[in-house]
């Protein structure tokens, strides 16, 4: 019997491989959930950062922890924890940092939808994210009580996640997100790009700004 030739030889390794992605277990070699550090970037363009004057070299962050479950061979399912500080907006001159600041924690659920590409399994590759969640912030005056409120975040980005040394998992993209209010603040027909003179308000509209845009580097590991 006669060896294939390379062509014939190429097209099997090919078939074969086809085979294997089509045939292969959800996740990455057979891993399903992850476990990921992540840290979110926002120039502070239009207002200052924590201590810090509004400049395109200085950054808002936000720490987040998640973690996420492969459904199938493209998509996903993820819960996350966030946590951030600032500063408010300055009532009478946004290009002074008010001395009022601003906490929030969060929690988020998210999907992810996994690029169809030769060899990709989720959670590998290029991925689209849809999320909402529930943000629980204080607006703490520099004199007086803090105020509690809360706002609901919802979500839309892109990314990529790179798998190192079959156990390291490298990510990074941008996400969008847009808050509404839950309670507390004021506003015109409680809308958070508009403040009047309240603490909680001032808050709301800050909170709002530092979510627009956010950057997103990440790293964690398959649990299993």
């Amino acid at each position: 019997m006669p060896w294939p030739t390379k062509k014939e030889f190429g097209v099997l390794i090919v078939l074969l491989g086809c085979a294997g992605v089509c045939c292969a277990q959800p996740g990455y070699q057979g891993k399903k959930l992850s476990v990921q550090a992540n840290l979110l970037f926002l120039p502070a363009v239009v207002n200052g950062s924590y201590h810090r004057a509004p400049d395109w070299l200085t950054f808002n962050t936000t720490g987040e922890v998640s973690v996420d479950y492969v459904l199938g061979k493209r998509n996903g399912l993820g819960l996350s924890y966030r946590r951030a500080r600032t500063s408010s907006i300055n009532e009478d001159d946004q290009a002074v940092v008010s001395p009022d600041k601003v906490f929030t924690q969060s929690v988020n659920v998210h999907y992810r939808i996994h690029k169809k590409a030769f060899g990709n399994l989720a959670p590998l590759g290029k991925y689209v994210q849809f999320g909402t969640g529930v943000m629980f912030n204080q607006a703490k005056p520099k004199t007086g009580a803090p105020v509690p409120f809360r706002t609901y975040a919802v979500r839309l980005g892109k990314g990529r996640n790179r798998i190192l040394a079959d156990r390291l998992l490298l990510s990074y993209g941008w996400e969008l997100a847009y808050l509404l209010p839950a309670s507390g603040g004021e506003g015109i027909a409680g809308a958070t790009h508009y403040y009047e003179n309240d603490a909680p308000s001032a808050a709301q509209y800050r909170l709002w700004r530092h979510s627009l845009l956010n950057l997103k580097v990440g790293l964690g590991f398959l649990a299993r």
